[in-house]
């Protein structure tokens, strides 16, 4: 089992006890310190570069989503609070999970393993060789020591998930390849493919309606992001709609 060196960052000192307890229970976790607030714990980040960080969102002075984004080089992070309302900022900053306080030990050891696949997949190879060359109607993706071969006409869309993306496809399943949404953009065809949000790319086959800021796959529906919007909804429709006139 790959070992994980980690950090916990909360000013609350019971459950930042009681978290640490949680974590003791988990095999291959090493404690390299604790923080109560987000300026030491950059500090530490910089000094120590853990693996994972367990952080608090709302802390006195610089809160953990502002830590985050004050970093350039982020550890895989598990976001913990007593408040579900920031659980959409902590995604926008790619963390791994979000666990609203008070949590069990088996939702805290859930959020680790999630942690613990990524880490593993960033060690069996180079982000570069996730995504190698396309062909005219495929793609190939990394899957432990071998490539998976993936038909353009398959995926219906693919969604962000921190420094990697998960690959629906038209048969239920879902592919994982860790590579950073932006990077896959630039590989895939845009005839084929259409990116509507921060967080997804849409096959632009699989579309079935545009309606109300949102884009549909049947009966699934994915946002459209509003600097997206108006480039979307050209892309997808452009001057192929049939206007009605009474």
């Amino acid at each position: 089992m790959t070992e994980l060196k980690y950090i916990l960052v909360d000013d609350d000192l019971v459950f930042r006890e009681l978290t640490l307890q949680y974590l003791s229970m988990i095999p291959g976790l090493e404690l390299l310190g604790t923080s109560d607030n987000a300026i030491s714990a950059r500090e530490m980040i910089l000094m120590q570069q853990p693996d994972m960080m367990i952080l608090d969102v709302e802390m006195p002075g610089l809160t953990g989503l502002q830590l985050l984004r004050s970093l350039n080089k982020t550890p895989l992070t598990i976001f913990i609070s007593s408040y579900p309302q920031f659980a959409a900022d902590a995604f926008e900053v790619d963390a791994i999970d979000f666990l609203v306080k008070p949590f069990s030990p088996e939702r805290l050891i859930k959020a680790v393993d999630k942690v613990r696949m990524l880490y593993e997949m960033r060690k069996q190879d180079e982000m570069a060789d996730q995504i190698p060359a396309h062909n005219e109607d495929s793609f190939f993706i990394r899957e432990k020591s071998a490539y998976v071969k993936i038909l353009f006409q398959e995926v219906l869309y693919i969604e962000s998930m921190a420094d990697f993306v998960s690959i629906f496809l038209s048969n239920g399943s879902k592919k994982i390849a860790l590579v950073g949404l932006k990077t896959l953009e630039q590989q895939l065809p845009g005839h084929y493919f259409i990116r509507i949000s921060r967080s997804h790319i849409i096959n632009r086959s699989k579309i079935t309606a545009v309606e109300n800021a949102m884009v549909y796959i049947d009966k699934l529906r994915l946002p459209i992001g509003k600097s997206y919007s108006e480039e979307v909804v050209q892309a997808i429709i452009g001057n192929s709609a049939i206007k009605r006139f009474i």
